[in-house]
């Protein structure tokens, strides 16, 4: 009894993966459709672009400068 159930899912088995061959394989092509043509160029009128607003001096870049002032000070001055 045992052996036939064995040999019944040996040959369903192949029967059944090979129904999944088809969808997989177009889900498999669909995933990768057009990745490797090359893309468009986007247009941007002229004009269209603002200029970049001002960088406001947080409390980090403020101490940074500091301490590099500091170092080259000590650096130099010593």
């Amino acid at each position: 009894m045992k052996s036939l159930m064995i040999a019944a899912a040996l040959a369903v088995a192949p029967a059944a993966a090979w129904a999944q061959v088809d969808a997989s394989e177009s889900l498999f092509k669909a995933s990768f459709e057009g990745m490797f043509e090359a893309p468009s160029p986007v247009v941007l009128p002229h004009g269209i672009m603002e200029p970049n607003p001002p960088v406001p001096l947080d409390g980090g870049l403020i101490l940074l400068l500091a301490g590099g002032a500091a170092l080259a000070r000590k650096r130099f001055k010593g």
